[in-house]
């Protein structure tokens, strides 16, 4: 699977500095590196996040006062919001 991501420069120099120290200046460093990443963020925040069988129930009459008043987009923001809360 490809995964694009976008980095501040000063970020994304330093993340590939310490990866080619680590896992040497060859193909396939900033691979193990992203993996190694991407692996302790999903440990260490997949406590904080609960299981939802369905995601949709926990929303479902929250925006109906927003009907009419916004358009798809807008209601779909402000469904991300109300979810991160």
């Amino acid at each position: 699977m490809v995964l694009k991501l976008e980095f501040q420069n000063n970020l994304e120099q330093k993340f590939r500095e310490v990866a080619m120290k680590k896992y040497g200046y060859m193909r396939g460093s900033l691979r193990k590196a992203s993996e190694e990443a991407v692996t302790e963020w999903i440990m260490k925040n997949s406590t904080k996040v609960p299981i939802v069988e369905n995601p949709f129930k926990l929303v479902n009459g929250i925006l109906a006062n927003l009907k009419g008043k916004k358009n798809s987009i807008d209601l779909q923001h402000e469904a991300g919001r109300l979810w991160t809360k």
